[in-house]
């Protein structure tokens, strides 16, 4: 590679990095303002689950990580249709379909979203804590969606 390539794309690397870093200072100012830890009841057709709000303060750093290079991609702006990180409009139908619907959207894939959210290092308790963090403080118009 010629030396002015290296450069261009040692340039490309940094902006990246600094938008990532953005992303993660967001995440982590976001966690002062957003949260709950009280449980909130979902109601989904004949059960009702229990959906624990996780504010990005109990992301540990390396879900924050992952967090910031996968899922804010698309849920901070609402590219492709995301639904937005706490917004109650996007997010309230999604809700009442329960945590195990909204977790096998995201390991297999629903409309514009990919298979696995492009985070192919994720766990499943990885993609549970970042759907709550995203969730979070968007309990209090549940009802407004419940069947």
């Amino acid at each position: 590679m010629a030396p002015q390539e290296d450069m261009a794309l040692s340039s490309c690397i940094a902006r990246i990095d600094m938008k990532i870093a953005a992303i993660a200072l967001m995440v982590m100012c976001l966690a002062a303002c957003v949260g709950s830890d009280v449980p909130t009841a979902v109601s989904s057709g004949d059960a009702t689950e229990q959906q624990q709000p996780v504010d990005a303060g109990q992301l540990d750093a390396r879900t924050t990580q992952m967090w910031a290079r996968s899922c804010a991609l698309c849920h901070v702006d609402g590219n492709g249709g995301a639904p937005r990180v706490g917004n109650s409009d996007e997010w309230g139908s999604r809700l009442v379909q329960g945590e195990t619907a909204l977790l096998d959207h995201t390991l297999e894939g629903l409309n514009g979203m990919p298979p696995l959210g492009y985070c192919m290092a994720c766990e499943r308790d990885d993609f549970v804590a970042m759907i709550n963090f995203m969730t979070a403080g968007v309990d209090a118009v549940l009802t407004e969606y419940s069947p």
